[in-house]
């Protein structure tokens, strides 16, 4: 019990003695993400912490995983900063978890499976994190992946039509109004850059880094490769490749559809055993 109360005491001096360094030094790099991460109140620690210890350099495998989600989502520019905060909120979670584990071991009076409960919680809800922004990478994936098909299909019609390959690509995006897809807010950035004359091989290959697909790669390259000949090689090769975009839509959806019914199992198991018990009852009561 002792030893838990000196846990307890040793976590809050760290934190008053951070709270005090760290007062009003970060606060511009935290108000930039209002609420878009939680414990903000911990922020200013957890930052300070950070940057004495260098805790982003020495978990660099870790960390550079991290920051290739972060690229995928939000971009090169902005993927250390976003990164730096996630970390921020890792640290934060974990002196929140060993604060509570203290806690609970000095109010049970030294019980030391309350005490491993809130270590194992620091581990586990850390790790449920990293699962939660790899499975939000994955999702914004599969939207690209899905939208994809029908952007080459626009592209060939207007490219058929008459048009370059960059007034394609502008006129998709016009064409699509104000839709929030990951793909289509690529896009716009794509068209914005073409806009300014950007060299559209740089556009092409920065639009591809963000993507982080091999699909997005493939069309790229695509049309890297064919729009200065223009015509009827692009034409084909873009016929092509929509047809493999789209079996591998066909096989995203039916993957879904297996996903969205086996999830319906625990329900109806539930809605079984409900009824065998409404059936049952009356039975067992006459008995």
């Amino acid at each position: 019990m002792i030893i838990y109360g000196i846990l307890v005491g040793i976590i809050v001096v760290i934190y008053f003695v951070l709270s005090v360094l760290s007062r009003n030094q970060y606060d511009e790099v935290i108000e930039e993400f209002g609420d878009q991460y939680p414990l903000k109140f911990m922020a200013p620690i957890s930052l300070h912490l950070i940057y004495k210890t260098r805790l982003l350099e020495r978990l660099h495998t870790q960390v550079s995983s991290i920051q290739g989600k972060m690229i995928s989502l939000y971009g090169t520019r902005e993927a250390y900063k976003h990164t730096r905060m996630f970390m921020t909120q890792l640290v934060s979670v974990v002196l929140l978890c060993l604060l509570a584990a203290g806690m609970l071991g000095l109010l049970s009076e030294g019980d030391h499976f309350m005490f491993g409960a809130g270590l194992f919680f620091s581990i586990l809800i850390p790790v449920l994190l990293v699962n939660q922004l790899s499975n939000k990478e994955k999702i914004r994936k599969q939207r690209i992946l899905l939208e994809l098909p029908e952007v080459v299909n626009k592209i060939i019609l207007l490219v058929n039509a008459g048009e370059t390959v960059q007034q394609a690509l502008i006129r998709c995006v016009e064409l699509n109004g104000g839709d929030d897809s990951p793909l289509y807010e690529e896009l716009r950035v794509v068209v914005n850059k073409l806009t300014s004359n950007e060299p559209f091989a740089d556009v092409m290959n920065d639009f591809s880094k963000k993507c982080a697909m091999q699909d997005v790669s493939i069309f790229t390259t695509t049309v890297l490769l064919n729009y200065r000949k223009g015509g009827q090689d692009l034409i084909l090769s873009l016929r092509e490749l929509s047809h493999d975009l789209w079996e591998k839509r066909k096989n995203i959806s039916r993957t879904k559809g297996e996903e969205a019914s086996s999830k319906l199992v625990f329900p109806l198991m539930l809605i079984f055993v409900a009824v065998m018990i409404i059936v049952g009852y009356p039975a067992i009561t006459i008995l």
